[in-house]
């Protein structure tokens, strides 16, 4: 599932927001890492993830986090509002003063989150335990499940329609499609140059005799 190609026209229906919660802090780094890797790999797409903690007093920590659309797009919105809305009132403030919610307000009033969703991950992500929040676009359930629940995971999905409007999405699939492109491109002037030191032109031959 090269990025270049299926990619650049991706399918909503592959589009899904995900949670998985694990008992510590290290093994929800590992999920995170392994995460990454999938998305190295392209068995799937992160569209953005978060690293969080819940700490005694019911407020979340956001430890790490990783994008894969530019800075200021709304890549980060759906899964910043939804990890204030794990963490109550207190986890939406901490979430928009460290940057993770991009126009909290406005996108927590239009935002369709499925309310028993939020109240399944939020009975599991208990204070002590850390989770995986991810915005992912997958073709198969299998191969993330697989690598969560090996760490001790518990996996939670939704489509990403149940949580965000179309705006959202449109965007988000815009700006994904000029990555494509911009990917392809880079692509292509690697494999010219490449071309071009495997068969030199005859200039290029006699300068170097």
């Amino acid at each position: 599932m090269a990025r270049g190609t299926s990619r650049a026209q991706p399918n909503s229906d592959m589009k899904r927001m995900l949670v998985a919660v694990f008992d510590n802090e290290a093994k929800a780094f590992d999920g995170f890492r392994n995460l990454q890797v999938l998305d190295e790999e392209d068995v799937v797409a992160v569209i953005a993830s978060r690293l969080i903690a819940k700490d005694l007093d019911g407020s979340i920590r956001v430890t790490n986090s990783y994008d894969v659309l530019p800075e200021g797009t709304m890549g980060g919105t759906a899964v910043g509002t939804l990890i204030g809305l794990f963490g109550g009132p207190v986890g939406l403030a901490i979430g928009a003063a460290g940057g993770f919610v991009v126009g909290a307000t406005a996108d927590f009033g239009r935002t369709h989150v499925v309310n028993d969703f939020v109240n399944e991950v939020t009975a599991a992500l208990v204070p002590g335990k850390s989770a995986v929040v991810a915005e992912i676009d997958e073709e198969a359930t299998g191969p993330v499940d697989a690598r969560m629940k090996s760490l001790g995971g518990s996996v939670f999905r939704r489509p990403l329609s149940d949580v965000v409007d179309s705006d959202y999405q449109r965007e988000v699939a815009s700006v994904e499609a000029r990555l494509a492109r911009i990917k392809a491109r880079i692509h292509e002037s690697l494999d010219h140059a490449k071309a071009a030191l495997r068969h030199p032109t005859r200039d290029q031959s006699e300068q170097g005799d």
